[in-house]
């Protein structure tokens, strides 16, 4: 049994024992992490589920069936930011001594406190107001702890000291998950089947026991007289201008090519060599020379590939950071570290020129790219609206712009802009990765645009879901005329959380718009109308110039514009399966040659629009 079982398992044994103690209702939140919980819940008898895209209203509508039914409910969320927004009815619950579980999934132990995506300290967000928190372990590592669930639930219910207050409320179960997350339909369907014969026998089902595997480290130097390659995470620092001439001063000494996140800052630099499409080319990482030693800089890029191609690297690889002391080494690969900025490894280089081995691995990597970038053109220039080309469409235009800022919202925007926007301007393009939540989205779009005054446009590139989930930051629209700071949405209006149709769990056993899509009938034009923001719908590929530009003009008088471009999740995402399979067969062939075409089907038919223009 793999570890996607085991956790399914699990998940099942802790549904259980919730209902057990009553809990007849669970409000299920979209997220990855939460997947095998997600699962586990329709898979279990006599509970009766209720899904919601933002966890703070799943967490009212729980205290609204508590105080109806006078029984427990469960609130499930995934990892990061998402447990966050449980504590305001978190505390509602404390002090209304309501019987609120709050269920949450979490990243392994070995994740925390080294920069690993969606990662912090949930386990501490709600301790002001919960009657207990309980730490679950692992799947797999030990015998599931049925007596430390049942004393948390215990406490649920009371009576429980708690500020000098003998009353019921909130309890937090922290569960954390190990990959792989999700099973396959063969698999889910032996799993229920065991769990189910089980069940009818009154047999308990135990959760096998698997070894964990040990990580060790070494520091050597860096030889800058050999080759070598610089990982350009996203920029976290304060001086942007001053970081890109310490870049520039690193590559002249050792020749090595960036490979840059398009947070990094250093896309669209014409005097640095940036590799900006590594995602798809690491689609086969054999083919690319790899050197004995890598320079990161700054945390991870969201590029699995890269990400994979990292970790199995030989050799050192070593990682300054812009001020920042913390870990930020989720594949444990790092063997030495600064966290005193890339200045003062500068100013230790010394003279020197970059080897000739060393400029020959830059020309590879760049020639690379150029073949990259040219085979990019040729493919998406004819494309539909669909995701992947507004990135491409999108970065081509900016090119034409003066420098604007960009924020690209988390999910599918900030990995398509990874993978096919190639800037050939430079523009400050920054996300909010830190636990890569969907909320608070437009708000901090606002924020930076405020920043901008009215010197510099700004622009936000997000989806759906993340859009809704902030929908108040609508309200900041006459503050921001009021400044003369000037916001654009790119709307990417795919049904729902697309992101999901990128990961391994679409499944004929469950319903995957019911607990990870969640696709909502809203009219996001009506919506931004209502706070006076206007708005337009993108039709046809050929309009994009134009709308960009009409809606750069209405956000410079409104405060806010919207574009409303709607695309499909699941077309979306075979598009981009077919371009990395293409790009996979034929990056070994001259360019003008072979039949490069994608459009086959119904990619290239007509795109229906539910909204007007």
């Amino acid at each position: 049994m793999d570890q996607a079982a085991i956790n399914l398992l699990w998940s099942l044994q802790l549904w259980q024992a919730l209902r057990g103690a009553g809990v007849a209702h669970g409000v299920i939140c979209p997220g990855s992490r939460s997947g095998p919980l997600a699962v586990a819940a329709t898979l279990t008898p006599g509970l009766t589920r209720h899904t919601a895209i933002d966890e703070r209203s799943a967490a009212f509508l729980a205290l609204g069936l508590v105080r109806g039914t006078g029984a427990p409910v469960a609130v499930l969320t995934t990892s990061g930011s998402a447990v966050a927004h449980l504590l305001p009815a978190c505390s509602e619950a404390d002090l209304g001594g309501l019987p609120l579980v709050l269920l949450t999934a979490d990243r392994p132990l070995h994740l925390k406190h080294c920069g690993a995506n969606q990662t912090a300290p949930q386990e501490d967000f709600l301790l002001a107001c919960v009657r207990r928190m309980a730490q679950l372990p692992l799947p797999g590592t030990t015998a599931f702890p049925g007596e430390l669930v049942q004393e948390a639930l215990a406490a649920a219910h009371g009576p429980h000291r708690h500020g000098g207050v003998q009353a019921p409320g909130p309890i937090h179960l922290n569960q954390a998950f190990a990959e792989p997350l999700h099973t396959s339909k063969a698999q889910l369907q032996a799993v229920q089947r065991q769990w189910l014969a089980q069940q009818a026998d009154g047999i308990p089902c135990p959760v096998p026991v698997i070894a964990q595997p040990l990580v060790a480290c070494s520091p050597p130097p860096l030889a800058w007289d050999q080759s070598g390659i610089i990982v350009a995470g996203p920029y976290r620092g304060h001086d942007l201008t001053a970081y890109r001439q310490q870049v520039r001063q690193l590559v002249g000494r050792t020749g090595w090519p960036v490979l840059a996140d398009p947070c990094s800052g250093l896309r669209g630099l014409g005097d640095l060599p940036v590799v900006s499409g590594y995602d798809l080319l690491l689609t086969a990482p054999r083919r690319l020379p790899t050197p004995n030693q890598i320079l990161r800089l700054g945390p991870c890029s969201p590029s699995r590939r890269l990400s994979a191609w990292l970790e199995k690297a030989p050799g050192l690889q070593a990682q300054v950071c812009e001020q920042d002391q913390r870990l930020w080494d989720p594949l444990r690969r790092i063997h030495w570290r600064s966290g005193r900025g890339l200045a003062a490894l500068v100013a230790q280089l010394g003279p020197g020129q970059p080897s000739a081995a060393a400029m020959a691995l830059q020309r590879e990597w760049r020639g690379q790219q150029q073949r990259l970038g040219q085979w990019l053109d040729h493919q998406l220039q004819a494309s539909p609206v669909t995701e992947p080309w507004l990135a491409w469409a999108v970065s081509r235009w900016l090119d034409q712009q003066p420098p604007t800022t960009v924020l690209l919202a988390n999910s599918s925007p900030v990995r398509d802009w990874e993978s096919f926007a190639h800037l050939r301007s430079p523009h400050p393009v920054t996300c909010f990765r830190g636990v890569s939540g969907i909320d608070g989205t437009l708000s901090l779009a606002a924020g930076l645009a405020m920043a901008s005054g009215s010197a510099q446009r700004t622009v936000l590139v997000s989806g759906d879901l993340a859009l809704l989930h902030d929908s108040n930051g609508w309200l900041w629209r006459r503050q921001l005329q009021a400044c003369g700071a000037n916001l654009l949405v790119i709307l990417i209006a795919n049904g729902g959380g697309g992101i999901f149709e990128q990961l391994p769990i679409r499944n004929g056993e469950f319903s995957m718009e019911e607990l990870f899509t969640m696709p909502q009938s809203v009219d996001q034009a009506a919506l931004a109308a209502a706070h006076g923001v206007p708005g337009q719908t993108l039709h046809h590929p050929h309009q994009l110039v134009e709308a960009l530009e009409h809606g750069s003009r209405q956000a410079r008088r409104h405060g806010m514009a919207l574009l409303h471009c709607p695309t499909h999740a699941r077309r979306d995402h075979q598009q981009r399966q077919r371009l990395r399979a293409a790009w996979l067969a034929h990056d070994a062939a001259p360019l003008e040659t072979g039949d490069y075409s994608l459009h086959h089907g119904d990619e290239s038919a007509p795109i229906s629009h539910p909204f007007p223009s």
